[in-house]
């Protein structure tokens, strides 16, 4: 089963111009890590009470395996490539990890590896475990309201885990990918009334955290 890893990193803003080389060298490796399918980087602009706080210094990157055993056996170089980037990040990244249990892409999506869907919105919620066949089924139902959403380009959900320092909890992540900012702010609406029918899946009193933000790398196997 297709397999993610989220890592969220905080980093010293006033570090941001001599980072980006840094970054932008680890990320030219991709394509020498097996079982990689495809990478997303963005920083997270989100804003709001939902939001991990205020915007401007964290950045999201997505890796996206072909299975738990390829992306285990690339995490010990994974951690070497983002420990080029020590000296800029602050405390501990936030690793959440898991396999991708539903996925759309619309019709007509593009790929290849020099393309840039434009913006991504990952949601993160705490869930009951007991019922992610529940989640599946809801989504696979929700199929014909996901495909009217105007611009939305890519969703998948991923049943994950945070890896330590960090407390192991249930979480579903759920990742979309749109053409731009403006047209994921116009689907608020569509997409409200699609999470509404997921809160019988939800854990009591869910924790809910939003991540998002126009995308600067973009690689596909």
């Amino acid at each position: 089963m297709p397999y993610v890893r989220y890592n969220l990193i905080t980093f010293d803003s006033g570090k941001r111009d001599a980072m980006m080389p840094v970054l932008n060298r680890g990320l030219d490796k991709a394509n020498e890590i097996p079982g990689l399918r495809a990478v997303r980087v963005h920083f997270d602009t989100a804003q709001g009470a939902d939001t991990f706080g205020p915007a401007g210094n964290r950045l999201m990157i997505t890796g996206f395996y072909d299975d738990k055993q390829t992306a285990e056996a690339a995490q010990e170089r994974v951690k070497a490539d983002l420990s080029t980037l020590s000296e800029f990040v602050v405390g501990e990244p936030i690793v959440r990890e898991g396999e991708i249990i539903w996925s759309f892409d619309a019709d007509g999506a593009p790929s290849g590896s020099q393309v840039i869907p434009g913006y991504m919105r990952h949601t993160v919620v705490s869930i009951d475990p007991s019922k992610l066949d529940a989640i599946v089924a809801y989504a696979d139902s929700a199929v014909g309201s996901v495909k009217s959403i105007s611009g939305l380009r890519r969703i998948r959900i991923a049943a994950v885990k945070s890896t330590p320092p960090f407390k192991s909890e249930d979480r579903m992540i759920v990742s979309t990918a749109f053409d731009s900012k403006e047209a994921s702010d116009a689907s608020s609406d569509q997409t409200a009334s699609i999470w509404s029918g997921f809160a019988e899946f939800m854990a009591e009193d869910p924790e809910r955290r939003i991540v998002g933000g126009d995308l600067i790398y973009a690689y596909n196997r």
